[in-house]
């Protein structure tokens, strides 16, 4: 079921830098989001639990940072255009949504709002966001993202060998602005090179690894995703990526969260 939503974007993004530390673990990101151009982009939602979800907001940003307008089918066949919307779902439900875009290529992210299903409740969120990629010239490349969680540290590993490439995802899921570090090491952890990101509050964020490291082609190892706060909040950085195959194919990467502080 959709409706509208019954907070702006500001005020859910405030309430999670109040309370980002009660909300490590809950899943509400969805982490890319690409219309239009060669590019199809569905979001799946379903709630595996024993209680029904309640009304609950998702929001569509765009790369700026700014709530973004854009055209989905549900799977009812409606067709909506709005900056995000208002769902339920009850035990066992699945809802999906799948955006119509133009000639002209934007990308950006969603959020849920974490309240929707939170750690103590009984009900069980999943989603996930799958981007297609059209061409009439080969078959379709499509990968799958699940719903990720926002963290101040990540580690990735990345394959730079036989032509392959790593292009990076990241969003800044703060009011504020964020510094993300990124930290490349080899095989051996050697330190290759370490990159400073400044990103604004809400901002999404394209970079391909070895444009920022050249010194990675044709060696492989391990990425270092931390970020800092300027106004001492707690850093609240999304990160997954694409492996380019030389042909242009591509599978998704995610990140992982460290059990010990990095040294």
């Amino acid at each position: 079921m959709l409706s509208s939503r019954s907070r702006s974007l500001a005020d859910v993004l405030g309430t999670m830098a109040r309370e980002a530390v009660y909300q490590r673990g809950i899943e509400f990101i969805v982490p890319q989001i690409i219309i239009g151009g060669e590019w199809t982009t569905t979001i799946r939602l379903t709630n595996k639990g024993t209680t029904p979800i309640p009304s609950s907001d998702v929001y569509f940003v765009d790369n700026y940072g700014d709530p973004m307008s854009a055209t989905f089918r549900t799977t009812d066949g409606r067709v909506v255009t709005d900056s995000g919307f208002s769902f339920r779902l009850s035990n066992n439900s699945v809802l999906e949504g799948t955006f119509q875009g133009t000639s002209a290529t934007r990308f950006g992210w969603a959020i849920i709002d974490p309240k929707a299903c939170p750690l103590e409740s009984d009900c069980t969120l999943y989603g996930e966001v799958s981007l297609k990629n059209k061409h009439s010239s080969r078959p379709d490349f499509e990968s799958v993202f699940p719903l990720e969680s926002p963290s101040e540290l990540q580690y990735m590993l990345w394959d730079h060998r036989a032509g392959y490439s790593t292009v990076l995802y990241l969003v800044n899921v703060n009011t504020s602005q964020d510094t993300v570090s990124l930290q490349f090491r080899d095989d051996n952890d050697i330190l290759i090179r370490n990159v400073d990101l400044t990103m604004r509050s809400a901002e999404a964020r394209i970079v391909t690894l070895h444009e920022l490291a050249p010194e990675t082609i044709g060696r492989y190892g391990t990425l270092i995703v931390r970020a800092r706060n300027v106004e001492g909040k707690l850093p609240m950085i999304v990160a997954t990526a694409l492996r380019i195959n030389p042909t242009n194919s591509f599978t998704p990467v995610r990140t992982f969260a460290p059990k010990a502080p990095l040294r």
